[in-house]
């Protein structure tokens, strides 16, 4: 039987956690541990969880704020690596009780660093059915990820080799990129460019829509677009996203860089050379997986909030 840990991350999560934290104790034939960081709630979400620690049902820490990425990847580097697989859970949706076990058999055929993600059931607050995510397989190609990363962080699951790396203190990522793309990003990438990642089609979650999410299942609009490209004009700190990540990718994982996805080393240094900039508003893959107007994306380069 498969030893499994399960990494949530909490905040200000009362409403739907119990609900969570049931289904996820009822996953079927593995062997279940559950561990939990608060990241600085002030309703009554510790409360909970201390209620269930009490029972041996998890194990929770406290800590300050500092973001939903932050935080999930906090709880990774406190955990050892005796498990078989980890992964990570929301705060506020519904797991089915198959979700780990599938997981489990998916990945038990693969070899080397990898990474499961699967489909998502969404469902609004009250838990009514809206329906299926995606209807055709997202990219796992990490010019994807880099430009728009679609596999959510609520259906990951991976094995030791992967979380090996992730725990690894010199290929770490900043806690300011961590801020800017968060923690499923930067497990997506490393997984992309070090192993493989395992896209199964069918869901064995249920994926909450309200308006409290953090990352939800909207598309982005024009509106949505142009409010994201006036924030980071105005928000340092929201600048550069893909640039950061495909930088620190490069300096923390260059064997896995070199002959295999060296523009990767383009995408993070554009801003250092005219030639870099042109390769970059060249490239074909940049326009097709950023899903952008060639306009907002040659705007976004010749601004450096790439």
């Amino acid at each position: 039987m498969k030893k499994i840990v399960v990494l949530m991350s909490t905040y200000n999560g009362e409403l739907y956690l119990r609900e969570q934290i049931d289904s996820i104790l009822s996953q079927k034939d593995i062997e279940l541990y559950l561990k939990v960081r608060d990241d600085g709630s002030t309703d009554s979400t510790v409360e909970i969880l201390n209620e269930y620690a009490q029972k041996g049902k998890l194990t929770f820490s406290m800590g300050e704020n500092c973001g939903v990425g932050n935080s999930f990847m906090k709880l990774l580097y406190e955990t050892e690596g005796q498990f078989d697989l980890y992964a990570f859970s929301d705060q506020d949706d519904i797991w089915l009780p198959n979700k780990l076990i599938c997981a489990a058999k998916k990945l038990q055929e693969q070899k080397g660093p990898v990474l499961y993600a699967s489909n998502q059931r969404l469902v609004d607050g009250n838990g009514k059915y809206l329906g299926l995510r995606y209807m055709t397989p997202p990219s796992c190609d990490y010019h994807q990820i880099l430009c728009a990363n679609q596999l959510s962080g609520c259906t990951m699951v991976f094995n030791r080799e992967l979380f090996l790396l992730l725990k690894d203190k010199k290929r770490r990522p900043t806690q300011e990129l961590l801020r800017n793309r968060i923690h499923d990003v930067w497990v997506a990438m490393v997984a992309s460019i070090s192993g493989s990642i395992f896209w199964d089609e069918e869901s064995y979650i249920l994926y909450r829509q309200h308006e409290k999410n953090v990352v939800g299942a909207r598309k982005k609009g024009m509106k949505d677009r142009i409010a994201e490209l006036n924030c980071k004009i105005r928000e340092p700190g929201q600048r550069q996203g893909r640039s950061r990540l495909a930088r620190e990718i490069s300096n923390k994982f260059p064997e896995f860089i070199h002959n295999r996805c060296e523009d990767l080393f383009i995408y993070g240094y554009y801003n250092e050379k005219i030639g870099y900039k042109m390769k970059l508003l060249e490239d074909k893959s940049i326009r097709q997986f950023s899903h952008e107007a060639w306009w907002a994306l040659y705007l976004k380069v010749m601004l450096h909030l790439f």
